[in-house]
């Protein structure tokens, strides 16, 4: 099973979409012929916190979850990446160990850049390096826009955008990739509240209303968004106020 899981993999295509988008063909070639894809299995390790850097990750299918242990034991869920989203390139830059756990969740595969590897690209071809500075650069602001909004933002509206960026619906500084009408997220309540910093009781009375005007299907493990527009308009209530009403478009046009 695994071997034809890997063999489905499309290297190129793979980082065409993902960190070398847009980028001329022949680093994307080289890039794909010195990556090496491996098979993950449900909850096994893939970094971990404290470790020195090893290489780059490319997400081909299956997501990765990040976590840091808590004082008590407990593992808080910082995020999840699926495909095509890649991480470790902190660590390969200002040459920090590792800041997360990461387990894979679900069968993962992963297409893995070796340390030596990387930075032969990264020297070839300074283009890689600008575009890593633009993506770290975009990450940072994105932290500091979530220390804000943790400050001024009510829980629901922070609730509502989380669950769009994790179902695909909006894009996230973490992913672009959107998917048309919404998929599940597959994160509990507990973890839900640990990214957001309230406890599963907050959360989950939110999501109970929620459930009850239709717009999220709550099951455990997982959250189905049932009405994106809705839990838009939640999420982004001044979008909502300002956009033009249909009576108004009709009027322009006519």
């Amino acid at each position: 099973m695994p071997i034809r899981i890997v063999d489905e993999i499309d290297k190129i295509e793979l980082l065409r979409r993902s960190w070398l988008a847009r980028l001329p063909e022949e680093v994307i070639a080289e890039a794909a012929a010195c990556g090496r894809l491996r098979v993950v299995e449900d909850g096994a390790p893939v970094i971990a916190r404290g470790a020195a850097a090893d290489g780059l990750y490319t997400i081909a299918s299956g997501s990765v979850r990040f976590t840091r242990t808590t004082a008590d034991g407990r593992a808080t869920t910082i995020s999840v990446f699926d495909a095509p989203n890649w991480f470790g390139e902190m660590s390969l830059f200002d040459g920090m160990p590792r800041s997360h756990d990461g387990h894979a969740s679900g069968r993962t595969v992963l297409l893995f850049h070796a340390k030596s590897d990387f930075k032969q690209l990264v020297a070839r071809y300074p283009a890689i390096c600008e575009r890593f500075a633009k993506i770290l650069s975009m990450r940072l602001r994105t932290t500091f826009d979530l220390v804000e909004e943790a400050a001024t933002v009510p829980l629901q509206q922070r609730l509502a955008r989380r669950l769009l960026e994790l179902a695909h619906i909006k894009p996230s500084p973490m992913s672009v990739r959107t998917i048309p009408g919404g998929r599940e997220v597959p994160l509990t309540q507990e973890e839900i509240g640990q990214l957001l910093g309230k406890s599963r009781q907050s959360i989950a009375k939110l999501l109970h209303l929620w459930e009850k005007k239709g717009l999220v299907q709550t099951r455990y493990g997982r959250i189905s968004i049932k009405q994106p527009d809705a839990l838009t308009s939640l999420a982004y209530p001044d979008l909502a106020t300002h956009a033009p009403s249909r009576k108004q478009i009709t009027h322009k046009r006519a």
